[in-house]
């Protein structure tokens, strides 16, 4: 099954295989932090409240980018999912280059010099683990334009994208701004996800201090 983390990785990626604009900000990099936090979650590895984030288990996953989290989380102190995301910062160039190997070794991916180019004639993943899917641009305007519930693995993917400001990467200004309840509806509802937001919030603050502070 494809992850969280390598669907938000796949959103900043043109179609054309140029890097969108969007993998330049901070909030893709938390983003990718926070889908790690959720598919730990699901996998049975910590347990997430508004506290803190619990480790349930230490055994490996099998997947690198989740076992680095894991392990950074294994035997430190308990933190809240905000501080984590924090925290796990300088990591994410490492969790881009595994997520970005993990793609190309499935074959959704081909690196062609300095380009990411689909391996694929419709908008839809090679088959994987005997099943086929939309790719996550897609599942996002028909979750966004549609009024059907998601799954749970596209209402964070929804949540993730707006925190992470990958929408802003194929829809406009206008249509976010029209669409933004409906965003908020869908995205705003995993723990996790919020704390995220709280992250990538706070990570701006401490920029625009360090931006005004020093001139008095």
């Amino acid at each position: 099954m494809i992850t969280l983390a390598e669907e938000l990785t796949l959103l900043a990626i043109e179609d054309d295989g140029a890097i969108a604009y969007t993998a330049g900000q901070v909030g893709f990099g938390m983003s990718l932090t926070a889908a790690c936090l959720v598919e730990l979650n699901s996998r049975g590895r910590i347990d997430a409240d508004l506290a803190a984030v619990h480790i349930l288990s230490r055994e490996p996953t099998g997947d690198p980018m989740l076992d680095l989290v894991l392990s950074s989380l294994t035997g430190a102190a308990e933190q809240s999912v905000e501080q984590w995301v924090l925290q796990l910062s300088p990591q994410v160039p490492e969790l881009v280059r595994l997520t970005l190997g993990a793609l190309v070794s499935r074959g959704i991916l081909a690196l062609r010099e300095t380009r990411f180019l689909w391996v694929m004639k419709e908008r839809r993943y090679p088959v994987i683990e005997g099943k086929e899917r939309k790719e996550a641009k897609l599942r996002i305007l028909e979750t966004l334009l549609g009024e059907d519930l998601p799954t749970p693995h596209d209402t964070v993917l929804v949540g993730l994208a707006r925190a992470g400001g990958l929408l802003e990467g194929f829809l406009s200004t206008a249509e976010i701004h029209r669409l933004e309840t409906r965003i908020g509806e869908v995205g705003g509802i995993d723990l996790i996800v919020r704390g995220a937001e709280a992250a990538i919030r706070e990570d701006q603050a401490a920029r625009a201090r360090a931006v005004m502070l020093p001139m008095y």
